[in-house]
């Protein structure tokens, strides 16, 4: 199975959104951590499930989890999650 590998930017990405969802719902953050991390274990084992976004980037692809964006590329086989933002967000800003 490919590795699944979250970058500097994604993790601290994940750590912001936890937190802040669990300011008011910490069981929720935790679930959403969860659907996160599965989403991108189905996308490792599967890359061709989100969309390709060469406008962002040479190999850019994304899916979504709920409201948030998930973008990845595929390394030599694995998967880097590179950000991962709000739906609504002007994704170019990032």
């Amino acid at each position: 199975m490919p590795r699944l590998r979250f970058s500097r930017n994604a993790r601290a990405d994940l750590k912001e959104i936890t937190r802040f969802i669990a300011r008011d719902k910490p069981v929720a953050a935790r679930n959403w951590v969860e659907r996160v991390k599965a989403k991108c274990r189905l996308v490792a084992r599967q890359p061709g499930l989100g969309e390709v976004r060469e406008d962002l980037g040479e190999g850019v692809h994304a899916t979504l989890v709920g409201s948030y964006v998930v973008f990845y590329r595929v390394i030599g086989g694995n998967l880097e999650v590179s950000r991962i933002v709000r739906g609504d967000r002007d994704i170019r800003s990032v």
